[in-house]
């Protein structure tokens, strides 16, 4: 008799923060599909619409915040903080929280900004503190 793998995300919790795990996995899906389709298409001089910030950094942060909110990463994108599972609200508000204390720093580089600003977005749509997915 063979078992068939189900998703964490599916097994544990039906919800991610506040938002449907159905509604994450299609979010990060999308945002993968359009990261590879930039990627092939060349794109290395495009920007995020939010300011002078690359597209792919931020795109790559929001990314690793949805990979790591839907428990395939072990650790928090921004603080490593060690993770088995669907992290709950509380971690993901302190995820978000500290993307945005990067956020404020003047001396964070450029780079690791736009790729701070793409985790941020992510995880303050799935806290619920934006209705806008992120990149």
């Amino acid at each position: 008799m063979t078992t068939r793998q189900v998703p964490p995300t599916r097994e544990r919790t039906s919800r991610i923060g506040v938002r449907p795990v159905d509604e994450v996995e299609t979010a990060y899906r999308k945002l993968t599909a359009e990261a590879a389709r930039a990627r092939a298409g060349g794109s290395a001089g495009r920007r995020h619409g939010r300011g002078p910030e690359p597209f792919e950094a931020v795109s790559e942060g929001a990314a690793d915040a949805y990979r790591w909110a839907l428990a395939r990463a072990d650790r928090g994108p921004i603080t490593g903080a060690p993770t088995g599972d669907v992290p709950d609200l509380s971690r993901l508000t302190a995820e978000a929280d500290a993307a945005a204390v990067l956020l404020d720093d003047p001396v964070c580089p450029p780079d690791r900004r736009a790729y701070v600003r793409g985790v941020h977005d992510a995880l303050a749509w799935l806290c619920g503190q934006s209705d806008e997915h992120a990149v």
